[in-house]
Order: C-alpha cells, then structure tokens, then sequence
C-alpha cells in the first residue's frame, strides 16, 4: 500500500517499518499498522521486541546508530509520554515552567501569563492537587505518579491528535497505575485522540485499548481486536504472555494478602 492510499480516516500509517543497527543487527523488521482518530492500540512484548523504538521512530528521535526504512505519515500532531519522569523531566526547569514553555510553543500568540494560566488547568486536569503552588515544585520534590501526570500535562499542552505511551505506569505502584491509566481513558474519550500504548504487560493494555500488537524480537507475531486475540491467541508466544501475566498476577495477589 502507497502512503498516497492513506485510509482518509487514519491519523497515523506506518508501513514496512524495519529499523537496522549501524553493526548490522535488524531491530525490527517488516512491521505495518494504521490507526484512526479515537484509536487505541496497544503493543506488548518483552523487552527488546522493539516497541519503544517503534514509538521513537514515530516521533524521529531513533539513536543515530540506528538507520530506518520504510515510510511512516502522520500528519496530526503527536507528543509522546516517556517511560521515567525522572530522566524525562528537566532536573534544572521548575515543572511548570516545563508545560508552560510547551504550551507557548504550540499557541503561538500566547503570553506569559495565558500560558501559566493554562498550565495550571492542564495541572487540575491531569489530577495534581494544588495546581498552581505545584507548578513552582522541581521534579526531585515529586512523587512518582506526580512527576508521570506532569509528563502527561506536558504532552496535553501540544494539544495532540496522537498521544504515544511508553510504558508510562511501569515504575508505579498499583494505586497510582490505577489513576493513570483511568486519566489516559477519559482523555481519549474527552479528545478523540488515537493513543497507542506500549507495555510488557497484556492487563494494563487491555484496560486502556480496543486493539493490540504482540510483538517478538522486532516482528509481528499477532494483532487484531483486543478482545479476540486474548480470548484466542493464535501464536503460541501470546499465549506464553497470557499465562506468565496471569501466573505474575497470581503471584502479587498472594503477596498482598499474606
């Protein structure tokens, strides 16, 4: 399929998609997908199946020792939330002073003040409690989850039509994890936006996505609806995941009930 096919309901189309180290080694290879407005797509595998550099690519932020090939075409604005607020975040840029400079970038027009003003809503919006003495806080004085909203504040300040997702909840206790991911619905659904969310984990995907991606040492091995493929995995590597998420699950369970 040409980019010039586009389906003229898709957001983002990614096509043969094969991303090569500069020692030879393929990263990922061969990989295709489309996504509409208001899409969710999900994509799993263990690390180094090559989703986080699916994403990067994206976003054209590969590593320089990492050549592409094949044609992505994403003409809406797109902003990615990284998997460590705390790498991601500038330890030298008060938090609001972060999403305010982003906000300003993308209104061109916008003051000072309008664009504090509209950091402080973004910070209301993403559930940070006293929004506007939190925008003065450096990203060392926040929790984890509080550094991740900030994260998610940021992104929203571009005003995206495409939100990429690395991993966002990994580092997260299973409360706050709850709280991010219920934020990431609602905002697909206040927006529209398309979302694809990359994670490790099937149960954290199914609860945010309609449609889903496996993928295994830079390959495809599975997509389809969310519902279809874990109710009937066709390769054996997805059932593998199934079985060692519900197996990691079990697990969690009786740790927190002894």
């Amino acid at each position: 399929m040409s980019t010039d096919d586009l389906t003229p309901t898709a957001v983002l189309s990614v096509e043969d998609l094969t991303l090569l180290r500069d020692d030879g080694v393929t990263l990922v290879e061969d990989l295709s997908f489309e996504l509409s407005a208001g899409a969710t797509l999900g994509i799993v595998g263990e690390s180094g199946s090559g989703k986080s550099l699916t994403l990067r690519s994206v976003m054209r932020i590969l590593p320089e020792c990492v050549e592409r090939r094949g044609a992505i075409r994403c003409e809406a604005r797109t902003a990615m939330i990284f998997q460590e607020p705390a790498t991601a975040l500038n330890p030298t840029m008060r938090v609001g002073d972060l999403v305010a400079r982003t906000w300003r970038r993308h209104h061109p027009g916008c003051s000072a003040k309008e664009a504090r003003a509209a950091a402080a809503d973004l910070f209301e919006r993403v559930g940070i409690d006293d929004a506007v003495r939190r925008l003065r806080a450096w990203p060392h004085e926040l929790s984890g989850g509080m550094r991740q909203r900030v994260m998610i504040a940021a992104a929203l300040a571009t005003d995206p039509d495409v939100l990429l997702c690395d991993e966002p909840t990994t580092a997260l206790d299973v409360r706050v994890q709850a709280q991010i991911l219920q934020l990431l619905r609602d905002l697909v659904a206040e927006r529209g936006m398309a979302m694809v969310f990359v994670s490790h984990d099937l149960a954290v995907v199914a609860s945010v996505c309609s449609q889903i991606m496996v993928m295994r040492n830079g390959r495809l091995v599975e997509a389809g609806p969310l519902d279809h493929v874990l109710a009937a995995p066709e390769a054996q590597y997805t059932r593998d995941l199934l079985a060692a998420n519900l197996a990691r699950r079990l697990a969690d369970r009786e740790g927190v009930l002894r």
